[in-house]
């Protein structure tokens, strides 16, 4: 396996369980509220980066992120 983007992976992981994202939930935050605050940051990763990057650097991210998240599952 490939740890190349492990580093970039682990960011969005911690950001998503930052813990001031969830004061305002009423009841208990599940996995899926966690899943999207997560593709809400990779979203955000993927736009701030489209034009930097060459897109089968990014293609690669994707794909080892999502690799990540079934892994996760």
């Amino acid at each position: 396996m490939n740890n190349k983007y492990l580093n970039i992976y682990n960011n969005l992981v911690n950001l998503t369980r930052n813990k001031a994202l969830y004061v305002g939930f009423r009841t208990q935050d599940t996995f899926s509220d966690r899943l999207i605050f997560f593709l809400i940051h990779f979203a955000f990763f993927l736009k701030t980066f489209k034009n930097n990057n060459d897109s089968k650097i990014l293609q690669e991210i994707f794909d080892y992120s999502f690799r990540q998240l079934e892994l996760s599952i």
